[in-house]
């Protein structure tokens, strides 16, 4: 009688038991799910602006970058480090000069020293590190495919293979300290210090000709051609054939080569026009001239005054073709300040959008566009 008592008071408490388990299983759940959705929430979302690249200040710290959110229109500084504590873009002797966005990641080159970054493009979440560059001195980079890019460095320009950073055997035809790239057309195109602007074959990496040097390289014009620009001219050159043609500048350019920065000239994909910037060296230039194509009167004025006590610094200005702006960079002072501004021009029109200033010895070196 015992034994059936025994059994009835089990049956009956077996469904208690399995409701108290699952309330458990959904209570745990929950929980997880909430930390999950926590987790995800805290992950920064990089995508809907643009980023500002910053060499550091020299001697005292690494470089960094700062994101321009649309939204709010305001700007968040030193996101590589929020989203990767303890590592750095570099030593403070090395300066962050160059960055550009490839196929959804953000590569990050730093210069004298290294390493050469790559992160996620929305999270800027570290994904790779090439921390040994050639001749330990790095400058561009210029994505290819998902396996392939290019590397320009001190001494000439070396292939990278992707996702893995492995580097190749240095191209044949430049032996010199190289600076930007670009790809049109069926060529790349290289900027070097002794050999000047160089062409390779996209496919196969051959040489395939050389146009003479040059101070400011490159831009991609809405007609197709690649531009440059020399001492006094503005170089055209065409991609299909390679066929060279000039136009003279009214005031002259400056040598890249003392302080190489990323240049300061860029295209518009809405309208056919060139930009570049009238620099006294690396930097502390006040205006910017709008070459409209095939126009040559459209280079008597300047076409953007900087405000009063603010002066190009870094590449200075890039054209952002989210929404046809001038993304331009200052400093209070002609070769160094604390005090920064992005600004923000109608490309069409030069009209000033907006402005942002941020104090700090932060040295803007390039605006970068998704």
């Amino acid at each position: 009688m015992k034994i059936k008592l025994y059994l009835l008071v089990l049956a009956a408490a077996i469904p208690l038991l399995n409701a108290c388990k699952k309330e458990n299983v959904s209570e745990s759940l929950t929980l997880d799910s909430e930390v999950a959705v926590a987790k995800a929430a805290a992950v920064a979302n990089y995508s809907n602006g643009f980023f500002v690249a910053n060499e550091g200040w020299y001697g005292h710290g690494s470089g960094d970058l700062h994101f321009y959110d649309y939204s709010t229109n305001t700007l968040t500084l030193n996101i590589f480090a929020a989203a990767n504590p303890g590592k750095t873009l570099g030593g403070s002797t090395s300066t962050l000069q160059f960055a550009t966005v490839f196929q959804g990641k953000l590569y990050a080159v730093v210069k004298v020293g290294g390493p050469l970054v790559v992160t996620d493009a929305t999270t800027l979440v570290e994904t790779a590190r090439l921390a040994t560059l050639p001749g330990n001195d790095g400058h561009a980079f210029l994505g290819l495919d998902a396996t392939h890019g290019l590397l320009s460095t001190g001494t000439g320009v070396f292939p990278i293979s992707l996702p893995g950073l492995a580097t190749g055997t240095k191209l044949s035809g430049v032996n010199s300290y190289t600076g930007d790239m670009i790809k049109a057309g069926n060529y790349i195109f290289v900027h070097a210090q002794t050999e000047g602007i160089v062409a390779y074959n996209a496919t196969t990496m051959a040489f395939a000709g050389s146009f003479g040097t040059a101070n400011l390289c490159f831009a991609l014009g809405k007609d197709g051609a690649v531009y440059a620009a020399k001492t006094d001219s503005l170089i055209r050159i065409n991609p299909a054939t390679l066929a060279r043609t000039a136009i003279k500048l009214p005031f002259t350019t400056p040598s890249p080569w003392g302080a190489w920065r990323h240049s300061a000239i860029a295209a518009s994909t809405t309208d056919s026009a060139i930009f570049i910037v009238k620099n006294n060296g690396f930097a502390g230039g006040t205006t910017l001239y709008r070459y409209v194509i095939g126009n040559t009167a459209s280079l008597t004025t300047p076409f953007i005054a900087l405000p009063t006590g603010q002066y190009f610094y870094g590449a200075g200005a890039a054209y952002d073709k989210s929404n046809n702006t001038l993304v331009v960079t200052t400093l209070n002072g002609a070769m160094t300040g604390n005090v920064n501004t992005v600004l923000r021009y109608n490309a069409s029109t030069g009209a000033l959008i907006n402005s942002v200033v941020y104090n700090g010895w932060y040295f803007p070196a390039m605006p970068v566009f998704h």
